[in-house]
């Protein structure tokens, strides 16, 4: 599977110093969620890059099947699933950023999601496993690593976790001996999205 490399503009700008969100701008782009003008360590999915991994998903799983997003930030990986009848209606969020929260709860009428800490949850706090997680993972500081292997044990028999993760030497030594697939996007490719790290797209299938 190849991906092109391209980005739609997200407007992503990031201010080096601030500890926590500052500003969201609640204008929406042809219905879709909000932008982040100011964030910290927050880079929204492009939207062909999200596209693909819904793809991934929807291909191996049932209508019904339960979907969760572990870093929900501004529902950019949600955003293809909303038109998936079957699919959408047992998506399950968590985010721990209340601003977060708020503007996708508002922009999406989205519910389902969990203000907390993704890390301290389990199963049982989400209504239990999933046939499918589909993940942008903080990259900062190795996050990437400990968030794939949380969600990877939510995974129910025969479920599938679609994640993004930085292309580091930690994440290439710990997760990908976990992967079934590991495909390293194209250079620039989250350039748009406010950063010019290197991303891999990595698949994870539990028996």
């Amino acid at each position: 599977m190849m991906l092109r490399d391209e980005n739609d503009a997200a407007g992503v700008r990031m201010l080096a110093e601030a500890p926590r969100f500052q500003r969201l701008a609640l204008r929406h782009e042809n219905g879709t969620a909000p932008k982040a003008i100011t964030a910290f360590n927050l880079f929204q999915t492009p939207r062909i890059v999200a596209a693909c991994m819904a793809e991934l998903v929807k291909a191996h799983v049932r209508p019904g099947a339960r979907i969760l997003e572990p870093s929900v930030g501004l529902g950019r990986l949600y955003e293809p699933f909303a038109d998936m009848e079957g699919l959408r209606e047992n998506w399950v969020g968590v985010e721990n950023a209340i601003e977060c929260v708020r503007a996708v709860r508002a922009a999406m009428q989205r519910s389902e999601i969990h203000e907390r800490d993704f890390l301290t949850a389990d199963c049982g706090d989400l209504g239990g496993q999933f046939d499918a997680v589909v993940m942008n993972p903080p990259f900062k500081q190795g996050c990437d690593i400990r968030h794939i292997e949380h969600a990877a044990g939510m995974l129910a028999p025969g479920g599938l976790l679609v994640s993004l993760c930085y292309d580091g030497t930690k994440q290439n030594a710990k997760l990908r001996p976990m992967c079934d697939t590991w495909e390293r996007l194209p250079s620039g490719s989250f350039r748009e999205e406010g950063t010019s790290a290197d991303v891999v797209l990595l698949t994870i299938r539990r028996a």
